[in-house]
C-alpha cells in the first residue's frame, strides 16, 4: 500500500509542479522558460519520482508514468479552471485521441523492435 500511495503523490507533485510552474516561466521568459520549466520540472520530478523510487515502477515493465500524471493533471486544471464546462474539453478532444493513437503506435514500434533485436541477439535472421 505505501508504494501505491507514493506513487499517488510523486504523480501529483509532477502534475502541479508542471502546471503551476511551467506556465509562468512561459509567460516571463517565453520560448526559453518554457524550456528552462521542462528541463527544471521534467529533471527535477525524474530524480524524485524514478532515482528515489517515489513511483512504482517494476522492473523490466515500461509505463509512462510522468506522461499520464501531467495529461491527468492537465485535464484536471482544465475542468476546474473552466467550472465544469465540458465544451473546452469536447474542442481538445479529437488532440486528445491523436495523442494516444501515436502514443500507441509508437509502443507497437518499440515492441517489434526490441522483439527483433531479441531474436537477433539468438543469431536469427530477422525481415519483419
Amino acid at each position: 500500500m505505501k508504494k501505491y500511495l507514493s506513487t499517488f503523490l510523486g504523480s501529483a507533485i509532477c502534475g502541479g509542479a508542471a502546471f503551476a510552474i511551467w506556465p509562468e516561466l512561459w509567460k516571463s521568459y517565453g520560448l526559453m522558460g518554457g524550456w528552462l520549466a521542462a528541463t527544471l520540472i521534467i529533471g527535477i520530478m525524474w530524480y524524485m519520482n524514478h532515482y528515489n523510487g517515489a513511483i512504482l515502477n517494476p522492473e523490466g515493465k515500461v509505463w509512462l508514468d510522468q506522461g499520464w500524471c501531467i495529461g491527468a493533471a492537465g485535464i484536471a486544471w482544465g475542468i476546474v479552471r473552466f467550472q465544469g464546462d465540458i465544451s473546452a474539453f469536447l474542442l481538445a478532444a479529437p488532440t486528445l485521441v491523436c495523442c494516444l493513437i501515436g502514443g500507441s503506435l509508437a509502443g507497437v514500434a518499440v515492441w517489434i523492435i526490441r522483439s527483433c533485436q531479441t531474436r537477433l541477439a539468438k543469431e536469427e535472421v530477422c525481415h519483419d
